[in-house]
């Protein structure tokens, strides 16, 4: 009587000893070699593009199962994506990035630091569930309390958002507004300090116990760290009637955003600009441009951050695009609509005075609701032909649906 061997579809790269692994767990594993070259753009189009391809790659394998490895959170959720539409058990290596970790593991995707083996060895087993079972509102919910707890960026917001979609749970965005706010972020010190189990265990009842790959959530957590001092927290604030929206990461005791608008039409010249000193106190940079569909694809804003953080400058930021993690002063990100779909911030003009008020969750100008209306907004023309960047482009999603294709 023959045996089975279960195949599992491994990213082949050196010196990772993933395969190795796979083999000593009692597995074939399969190489997915995917390509490193993809089309230039934001993060949300390098997560579509991993997405096809890993599903591409995987179709006519007949896998039964995947282990992801990627320090990218873009390919890693791309590939969580591709798993999600062949409804395969998936087993996330833990990234050294703690943040990303944390909400992996709170996803019930990776295990806890320590358990990679015992994951392998039970995805190999067919102990591990389809990642469809595992991707609910619950499971989503523990994602986005890690997102606000580690103090990260926004970018794993918007990856999480294109999972809810691909696994058809809705109002995502409500349910980042209302958790990620009641939940303040510890120092990025103390990340480091306690690490993905410290995070997760200081969340504590507010996690829901759902099902992972090994097991029950709170299986294997520590006793609660001691109790940190907030350090960020995430604030949603929007236009009265204009139907605008921005997502800001602040400090403790910062209530309001405030400044007189210097708007770029592009990253490149915001970073000229602070470069060249022309970057006063007072300013509020508003870079615009940058959005799913003016990237294409979300653009983080590093480059930047970069020359800020060189220069010594911290003033706020509000863009359609992203913030990058730990980016110096404040940032109001995903401002939508976005510029490229006619959005208020493509309205906005050099000496606008804009204030964003935390307290109430209000933006607010004192440039009368007429004048906007006729004002010529952001010159965005929308790319022609088939290539992967300009369909996406066209039909992009906002930012906090995960700005994939719509």
């Amino acid at each position: 009587m023959s045996s089975f061997t279960p195949r599992i579809g491994v990213p082949f790269f050196e010196p990772s000893g993933l395969p190795d692994a796979v083999y000593d767990a009692g597995a074939e594993p399969v190489p997915l070699r995917l390509p490193n070259a993809r089309p230039a753009g934001g993060v949300a189009l390098a997560r579509e593009w991993a997405a096809d391809l890993a599903t591409v790659s995987c179709a006519d394998e007949s896998l039964d199962g995947l282990l992801l490895a990627s320090e990218n959170p873009e390919d890693i959720f791309g590939t969580c994506l591709a798993a999600l539409r062949l409804d395969l058990p998936a087993v996330c290596v833990p990234p050294t990035s703690i943040s990303l970790h944390a909400t992996l593991a709170a996803l019930g995707l990776a295990p806890l630091s320590g358990q990679l083996s015992d994951a392998i060895a039970a995805l190999a087993g067919g102990k591990v569930p389809r990642i469809g079972a595992l991707v609910d509102n619950f499971s989503l919910a523990n994602a986005v309390r890690a997102v606000a707890v580690a103090g990260g960026g926004l970018e794993l917001a918007v990856h999480l958002a294109a999972l809810a979609r691909e696994a058809g749970v809705v109002g995502f965005s409500r349910m980042l507004e209302v958790l990620s706010s009641e939940t303040p972020a510890v120092s990025f010190e103390w990340s480091k300090e306690h690490g993905c189990e410290g995070l997760l265990a200081y969340l504590g009842e507010a996690l829901h116990d759902v099902p992972t790959v090994m097991g029950g959530l709170r299986e294997g957590l520590p006793d609660a760290p001691p109790v940190a001092g907030e350090h960020s927290r995430l604030v949603f604030a929007g236009g009265r009637s204009s139907g605008t929206g921005v997502v800001c990461r602040v400090g403790v005791g910062v209530a309001e955003v405030a400044g007189e608008c210097r708007v770029f039409e592009a990253e490149k010249i915001a970073v000229r600009a602070v470069e060249s000193g022309e970057v006063e106190e007072g300013t509020l940079l508003v870079v615009r441009g940058c959005g799913p569909r003016g990237g294409p694809g979300l653009l983080r804003l590093d480059g930047l951050a970069g020359a800020m953080r060189e220069a010594g400058v911290s003033v706020p930021v509000l863009t359609d695009g992203l913030a990058p993690e730990e980016a110096p002063g404040v940032w109001g990100s995903l401002f939508a609509p976005e510029a490229a779909v006619g959005g208020v911030i493509g309205r906005l003009r050099d000496g606008d005075v804009l204030r964003l008020d935390l307290m109430e969750g209000r933006i607010k100008t004192a440039v009368e609701a007429e004048e906007f209306a006729e004002r010529t907004p952001y010159g965005y023309d929308p790319p022609s032909g088939a290539g992967y960047a300009n369909r996406l482009a066209r039909s992009a999603l906002p930012g906090l649906e995960g700005g994939g294709f719509g």
